[in-house]
């Protein structure tokens, strides 16, 4: 049976970054990281956690090696620069005298909501050095910085339908200053900033053995079905990946022999995202032995987690972006020529499969058209 103009609900939409088979459907090409990718993304983290950054300190010279790397790159990958410029400075004010911060933005558009974003953001900050110790930060927060970076060249053959800003957050270890600059300065933005996806320490330690992540009102962007759909692909990913994909952080951590509380709401940029009423996503691995220490270095990650992680964050902003897309027209993705007439659909992830019944399908199509 061929179904056409049928408004389907959207199942597991996400993985439509990912090979997916309906009955009979042609199976869609795998977006699995390529090799060189793999590569290149592990030299992004090597080289911005090299001694030449010296722990890329706010307003350090260490600082604007970073930005003059950053701007480059995007450059060189042809990335539009947000509001035609990559630096957006910022001022923080002391009793003396002030020190000038500079987060780096650049900017993809969509290709059906132009004017409504998904923000993308990672500081690029550190802590700098003390004394002959470096703090070079190759988790915290190179990694994320990195995949930042892939993620720009990705997105540049294949646009997502929402616009993305991708945010390179400075002074994120100076109280969130890079973040609170932003929405500061794009008020009149704040209704359009639809999503803020905020990765912050995503590579670990060699021991590190989960990728973690919190969410906040995602209920603002998804229907409550999208929401099930999305737990069920981030359930997938918590036992068919790498990064063992985990909800939420231990909040009580031991470091340098004493107990520390965190509030992870606001251990990062996406705490300030969440103060001005914009739904977030935060991933990352908690703390570890190496955390803000000179130990944190790029032989000290784990390479295989990260880019798993860096995979498995893609898959989801896939997701998240085809099912807001569908809230927003209607609530609903139309599906033309779609072939549901074998015993059940195919979800391929990973090259794990995932099945369910047709008769599943079939009562969800019911409801649709019973609408319309």
């Amino acid at each position: 049976m061929v179904i056409k103009n049928v408004n389907v609900l959207i199942v597991l939409i996400g993985l439509l970054s990912s090979p997916i088979s309906w009955g009979a459907a042609k199976l869609l090409p795998s977006s699995a990281m390529k090799h060189e990718d793999s590569l290149m993304i592990l030299e992004h983290i090597r080289i911005l956690s090299s001694d030449k950054f010296s722990g890329r300190k706010f307003a350090s010279q260490g600082s604007l090696h970073s930005q003059s790397y950053l701007v480059a790159t995007l450059e060189n990958l042809d990335i539009a620069a947000f509001n035609h410029q990559y630096r957006h400075s910022f001022e923080q004010w002391g009793f003396f005298k002030s020190k000038q911060g500079t987060n780096i933005i650049a900017y993809i558009p969509g290709t059906h909501h132009v004017d409504e974003y998904i923000v993308l953001s990672a500081h690029y900050d550190h802590i700098g050095s003390k004394g002959n110790k470096v703090y070079n930060g190759a988790d915290d927060n190179a990694s994320g910085t990195a995949a930042l970076l892939h993620y720009a060249k990705r997105l540049s053959h294949t646009p997502l339908k929402h616009s993305v800003i991708l945010l390179f957050t400075d002074g994120e270890e100076v109280n969130l200053l890079g973040a609170k600059a932003f929405i500061t300065e794009h008020k009149n933005l704040l209704s359009k900033f639809k999503l803020n996806i905020n990765l912050d320490m995503i590579a670990g330690s060699k021991r590190t053995k989960r990728l973690r992540f919190i969410s906040k009102d995602l209920d603002k962007v998804l229907t409550s079905e999208n929401l099930s759909d999305f737990s069920k692909l981030q359930m997938h990913f918590k036992t068919h990946s790498k990064a063992q994909l985990t909800a939420g952080f231990k909040r009580i951590n031991r470091l340098g022999g004493r107990f520390n509380r965190t509030n992870w709401r606001m251990a990062s940029d996406h705490g300030i995202f969440s103060k001005a009423g914009i739904p977030f996503i935060y991933f990352g691995v908690g703390t570890h032995k190496n955390y803000h220490s000179e130990l944190d270095d790029y032989e000290n990650i784990n390479q295989d987690l990260f880019l798993s992680a860096t995979e498995v964050i893609f898959k989801q902003l896939s997701y998240l972006d085809h099912a807001m897309s569908a809230r927003t027209i209607a609530g609903r993705l139309n599906f033309e020529n779609v072939i549901v007439d074998e015993v059940t659909f195919d979800v391929v992830l990973d090259q794990r499969v995932i099945t369910e019944p047709k008769h599943n399908i079939s009562e969800r199509m019911k409801n649709i058209t019973a609408n319309h």
